[in-house]
């Protein structure tokens, strides 16, 4: 081959490597369009992967187009011009206003579906200004969209809807090293592909949560940000919400959780009755958790109330492996724990180094109460009518209604034996009998009542796990999203 065609060879596979370099390129471009549109200092983003979501609920198109016009009337078969096989984000705004960016398919499609929102009473008459179409959706959410991207956000009425079309358009035409891509919210968002995901600074939380990470030493997001998934496999939901350390002082304070809370071995599942409510383990070691507990003013107070009746300090002590709390009659102990009420429906169970601390028990008490010895092992704690019971079998500690270890077999717990190895934290709820002893005195949202379990996991400090568990056979992501 002659030098004039291998410079010609070469000359096209260069175009082609160009040609394909310039595609990729002007498709990456194109496909982070509308994620642009999210502002860099977002308090939150979330991500819906519609495509993935609604493949687990195996929803047709006809099924979507219902969900987004379940209030309204229309064709069920109407486009509604919205590229459902990119994710879709959400995003809340420092001025308190949130917005959803998605890609835009058709914008005719998108215009048509607008249009027939307005003959509904449902939006306004589409306006025209700087290359993108404007609409108020239900009267106060501001919609703007053109070929590529489309934006929403509100709510905003009046004078308000003027300057939020002012953040908009700003949003809209920023460049990607200006918008949210480039923000620690959303490197933590796209590291892994979940269905469904959000990243939340700890500043707009609710004062209840806030308050619970302040215990990590969380404050504000230089601390920490709060990463929350869900995703479905069949009969399963699950939802994780992760602690993100930033600082120094969070990271050294999940250290410490780590260490006071070791991997639960799961050997206390023997020891649980069939029938339960519910059951949690921890497995610590016992002057640790002590000088843990010490650690809190009102804690300290309580352990230095009840040692003046029995010496819970030396019981603490004993303790070295798991610790286990079950549940069995949740009515009882709602109606309070009286001199003249049935024993309450909680056992503890813990495994112990000695039973020194029972060598002292018999002279344990107080006006209040009376501890009664029934071997070297058991006792009984006598509480006016009512007894409970401790002791300690085969190096298990155990406090309950009934005397000595339950001998009987949980089968669930049995089954979930090896999943509950290894975690630091683990519980479980029957929520059919939960549901069924709370009876009026909760309104817990009527979605639980399709599901038979709620079990929480944490692995690792930080790292929560809940998993709602559904009968065998329910695609539960179909259910939720199709429930009238």
């Amino acid at each position: 081959m002659n030098k004039k065609y291998l410079l010609l060879y070469s000359a096209a596979a260069d175009a082609v490597v160009g040609g394909l370099v310039s595609f990729f390129a002007l498709r990456g471009i194109m496909s982070d369009a509308y994620v642009r549109a999210i502002p860099y200092d977002a308090t939150a983003i979330a991500r819906l992967d519609a495509r993935s979501f609604l493949h687990d609920a195996d929803l047709s198109l006809k099924d979507v187009i219902r969900l987004l016009r379940q209030n309204q009337e229309g064709d069920d078969d109407q486009k509604i011009g919205i590229d459902m096989q990119r994710p879709i984000y959400a995003f809340t705004s420092p001025s308190g206003n949130i917005g959803v960016t998605a890609a835009v398919s058709d914008d005719d499609d998108l215009e048509a579906f607008c249009a027939s929102s307005q003959r509904e009473g449902h939006a306004s008459e589409i306006t025209k200004q700087r290359g993108y179409s404007w609409v108020v959706l239900e009267q106060q959410w501001l919609l703007a969209f053109d070929s590529k991207k489309a934006l929403v956000m509100g709510p905003a009425v009046g004078a308000g809807q003027d300057q939020l079309r002012v953040e908009m358009m700003r949003l809209l035409e920023q460049k990607s090293k200006d918008s949210g891509m480039e923000s620690s919210l959303y490197a933590a968002l796209i590291r892994d592909d979940e269905p469904l995901a959000a990243v939340v600074a700890p500043e707009i939380l609710p004062s209840v949560a806030r308050k619970e990470l302040q215990r990590l030493k969380v404050g504000s997001k230089a601390d920490a940000l709060l990463r929350l998934t869900l995703e479905t496999d069949d009969n399963e939901l699950e939802l994780e919400a992760d602690v993100l350390a930033e600082s120094e002082d969070v990271k050294a304070e999940l250290k410490r959780m780590n260490d006071l809370l070791r991997p639960v071995k799961g050997t206390l599942t023997d020891y649980a009755h069939a029938e339960n409510v519910a059951w949690l383990a921890v497995n610590v070691e016992g002057t640790t958790l002590l000088d843990a507990l010490r650690s809190n003013n009102s804690v300290r107070m309580g352990l230095l109330a009840l040692n003046f009746a029995f010496d819970l300090d030396r019981i603490i002590r004993a303790v070295d492996g798991d610790v286990a709390l079950e549940l069995t009659n949740v009515s009882s102990l709602l109606s309070g724990i009286g001199l003249d009420t049935p024993p309450g429906g909680f056992y503890v169970t813990a495994q112990v180094e000695n039973t020194d601390f029972l060598n002292d028990a018999s002279a344990w008490g107080n006006n209040l109460f009376g501890v009664q010895a029934l071997s070297q092992q058991d006792f009984a704690l006598n509480l006016g009518v009512t007894s409970y019971y401790f002791g300690v079998q085969d190096k298990t500690f155990y406090l309950g209604a009934t005397q000595g270890l339950a001998q009987e077999k949980n089968d669930f717990l049995s089954r979930e034996r090896s999943d509950i190895r290894g975690n630091r934290f683990y519980a479980t709820f029957a929520i059919p009998s939960l549901l069924n002893q709370l009876g009026s005195r909760t309104s817990l949202p009527p979605v639980l009542s399709r599901f038979e379990r709620l079990n929480i996991e944490m692995e690792h400090a930080g790292e929560f796990k809940l998993k709602l568990i559904a009968p065998r056979g329910t695609n539960i992501a179909r259910e939720i999203l199709l429930a009238e």
